[in-house]
């Protein structure tokens, strides 16, 4: 019974039934648990409900800065003017840095601001006019999300955190660790894929480049926070990239990109900002770090400083919000299904069990994590699905619980870029409207999860033995 709304909502899910009514099934199937086996009378129940309101809030929000900015930066014409401006880099250096900058720079400091794979669709049309074909075109940029946990300024591993009672900075620094090999080889895939040889320098700058993007990431996490670590460490790519590429001759000017830029501006800004003002503060007025508070506030300021006009402001708000009620639906319900697992016993039942198999479980965490990443398309509805389950089976084998939850996260996360609705998301904007992606490019895509999900089953019990007691 405590497994049964984790299989629907996966059986559901492979006869194509939409997230949502998958969701509210698996939810109801949960209630009817609840109902008959598993009541609500722990005490754990109103901890998750307390622990669980603000974060949902701070999520759903979170998506809706994110829709809100997406919008306006398309509307006011930001989005076309940062393509030209990227295309025209091509003339001042070499094929392979621009590719890098393009797949792995833009693409996940995109992701890492709005999220919902809306850095492909951004940087797939750009591949396409780079000269790629579509469907290698749709590859590359989906292989370019390599910083899904924290996109959207993290509310996926925010949920992790909450669900599975671990430190919100510490899981997302052992996320960080632990995406070494996504950035490693999704990189090499990019590279294979478009780029028949590479010379030694060239593969020189690319160890350069990712080693600096892991560790920025890191940093970025433990000083910062998870909400902010996404846009640094691409950042970082997308700083490297262009100086090589100034190298190369005189990059198109920047100044033309300064409106485009402004809303992110204010929102990276405004975090950094408002992190450093609290910490010298001594914690005090932690709600000004809060990231849907800056995403929303980006959103209201960049639209003011335009100065539109009443008449757009009428024509944008019902695509926003029509947007919004979509993604926000089917991840608040995920969530309500994972905060009811928790209160009421289904998880640490799943658990139970699951720790049974001892050492084996470890192996698994990528695995389900993987599963959940690739039937929800969303890190925050995998980890709204399994987080609590880890975590107890983690506790009761005297594991780390913060790094097998970090592995899941890691694992959730990179399901996403063979997920069919994002798959789907990237060919809308690629392809002619009812054609989908070849069946050799889901083939790629799926080869590259199942290559990651291996080597991260491999390295998740020597990072977990090597770090004992971590997150206790």
């Amino acid at each position: 019974m405590a497994l049964a709304p984790i299989v629907l909502v996966i059986a559901l899910l492979v006869l194509r039934v939409s997230p949502t009514r998958a969701a509210l099934a698996a939810l109801a199937t949960a209630v009817i648990g609840t109902w008959l086996a598993f009541p609500l009378s722990s005490p754990a129940a109103p901890e998750v409900g307390t622990a669980m309101g603000p974060t949902t809030l701070t999520v759903i929000f979170i998506l809706l800065g994110g829709v809100g900015l997406t919008e306006v930066s398309a509307r006011s014409g930001g989005q076309a003017v940062i393509s030209r401006w990227l295309r025209a880099t091509e003339t001042s250096g070499d094929r392979l840095t621009t590719l890098l900058l393009i797949a792995l720079g833009v693409t996940p400091f995109t992701e890492s601001v709005t999220g919902f794979g809306l850095g492909v669709v951004i940087t797939a049309p750009l591949l396409v006019g780079f000269g790629l074909s579509p469907a290698r075109a749709v590859v590359t940029g989906m292989l370019g999300l390599v910083l899904v946990p924290w996109g959207s300024l993290g509310p996926g591993t925010l949920v992790a955190a909450e669900l599975g009672q671990v430190d919100f900075t510490g899981l997302g620094v052992w996320s960080a660790v632990l995406s070494l090999p996504v950035l490693v080889i999704n990189a090499a895939l990019i590279i294979g894929l478009n780029q028949r040889r590479i010379g030694w320098g060239q593969a020189g700058f690319v160890v350069v480049l990712l080693l600096g993007e892991w560790l920025v990431l890191i940093a970025a996490n433990y000083f910062f926070g998870p909400p902010l670590a996404g846009v640094l460490a691409s950042g970082w790519v997308i700083a490297v990239t262009l100086w090589r590429l100034r190298r190369g001759g005189p990059l198109p000017s920047i100044w033309r990109l300064g409106r485009a830029l402004l809303p992110y501006a204010i929102l990276v800004g405004g975090l950094v900002f408002s992190n450093l003002a609290v910490a010298l503060a001594g914690g005090s007025g932690k709600i000004a770090t809060n990231p849907a508070l800056w995403l929303n506030l980006t959103v209201l300021i960049t639209v003011l400083l335009l100065r539109w006009p009443r008449r757009m402001l009428h024509e944008v708000w019902p695509v926003i919000w029509g947007r919004w009620q979509s993604v926000a639906l089917v991840t608040l319900l995920y969530v309500l299904l994972g905060s009811l697992m928790s209160a009421n016993g289904m998880a640490e039942q799943l658990a139970s069990t699951a720790a049974s198999l001892g050492g084996g479980f470890t192996l698994l965490v990528p695995l389900i994590g993987a599963l959940g990443g690739y039937l929800t398309g969303s890190n925050t509805g995998a980890a709204a699905m399994f987080s609590t389950a880890t975590v107890t089976a983690a506790n009761q084998l005297g594991s780390s619980p913060l790094i097998l939850l970090a592995g899941q996260n890691v694992a959730g996360s990179v399901a996403i870029i063979a997920s069919p609705p994002r798959v789907a998301f990237a060919v809308s904007v690629t392809y002619p409207p009812g054609q989908t992606l070849p069946a050799s490019g889901q083939r790629q895509l799926l080869g590259a999860v199942g290559l990651l999900v291996v080597v991260l089953a491999a390295l998740l019990p020597w990072v977990a033995a090597l770090a004992p007691g971590v997150g206790e």
